[in-house]
Parts: C-alpha cells; structure tokens; sequence
C-alpha cells in the first residue's frame, strides 16, 4: 500500500467520522410524558420510537434530528388507558401511527445548553416549536436531554368529553433522554 493510498485512506475515513450520524442507543434512550387528569399526575412513556441524529457542536448547521415515536407503543400501566387513549379520541393510531419531530435548527446557547427548532407532526397536525436541550457527557457517550410543554387540543388529542380541562389538562409536558454513541 502506498504512502499516498493510505494517506488518502486515512484522510476519507476521519472526514467520514467527523460527518456521521450519531449511533442513538435506543434501548438506554427514552421519551416520556406527564400531563394531569383531575389534578393528578399521571405519566407514561413511548416504548418504540426511532431517531435519527446528527449533533456537531462545531457545525450547527450540519446538525439535525428526526424522531419518529410510534404512538401505539404508548405505556400508561394500564392496559384499559392504553386502548382508549390508542383510539380515534385521543390518538386515532389506526389514521395516524406515528409522531414525528423534526429540526430546523440547533441554536448554542452557552455552556452545555441548545435550543432545538423543528416541526412537530401529531394526528395529521403540524406545528414549529422550540425544544430546550442539554448535552453532556456520561461515561464517554453524549446524552441528550430536555423537556418541553406542548398543548394536546392543538394536536386534537383528547376529543369529545375528554376536551375538558378540569378533566385532563391542556399542558403535556414531554421529557426525552437520549443517549449518543459514535
């Protein structure tokens, strides 16, 4: 192999692990929710979700994620919660299986924090919001990690009597962690 081959070699294979995705583990990642019904908490989690992650604090603008959850992996801990918020009230995961965000932009913020602009689409709806994000670094792999509110009627997501909200209210409040490994 010549000095040159392997020059080259070398040069393409860091130019490639400066540009790839990075790996998501999903199986230490995870996306939860709490929102309140009659004033008390309740919280689930998304047992199934993809990601697709690009994070270059270097190069922002080179930088994207697209999550993709599918709604019908919803954990309540409760089997008859589960099949009614699955269905065309809540849901409606047979017309719409997935949620899907997906960035815009990453915007620094200083330190370890990051505003993460994209669009939200849930229930055949889309909507821009602003994703808050924290990125540190935990036994040599980045975690990703935030919150964000969201407004469920925006999203048509608790129709008919349970679009009251002294039942279950408006504010759902998303928490993800995701776990990065190059």
């Amino acid at each position: 192999m010549t000095a040159l081959y392997r020059t080259t070699l070398i040069g393409l294979a860091l130019l490639w692990a400066q540009s790839a995705s990075a790996a998501v583990l999903l199986d230490k990642s995870e996306i939860r929710f709490i929102c309140k019904q009659m004033g008390a908490p309740v919280e689930g989690r998304f047992k199934i979700f993809d990601a697709d992650v690009v994070f270059k604090p270097t190069d922002l603008p080179h930088s994207h994620a697209k999550i993709s959850i599918a709604l019908a992996s919803i954990d309540l801990a409760s089997d008859e919660s589960e099949t009614e918020v699955k269905g065309k009230n809540w849901f409606n995961v047979t017309h719409f299986p997935q949620a899907v965000f997906q960035s815009t932009s990453i915007k620094a913020l200083g330190g370890e924090n990051y505003e993460v602009h994209g669009h939200l689409a849930l229930k055949g709806i889309t909507q821009d919001i602003v994703v808050p994000m924290k990125i540190h670094t935990l036994s040599g792999m980045q975690v990703a990690e935030g919150s964000y509110s969201l407004m469920r009627t925006v999203f048509k997501i608790g129709e008919g009597t349970w679009a009251d909200p002294d039942t279950v209210a408006e504010e759902v409040v998303v928490k993800f962690k995701m776990i990065l490994a190059h």
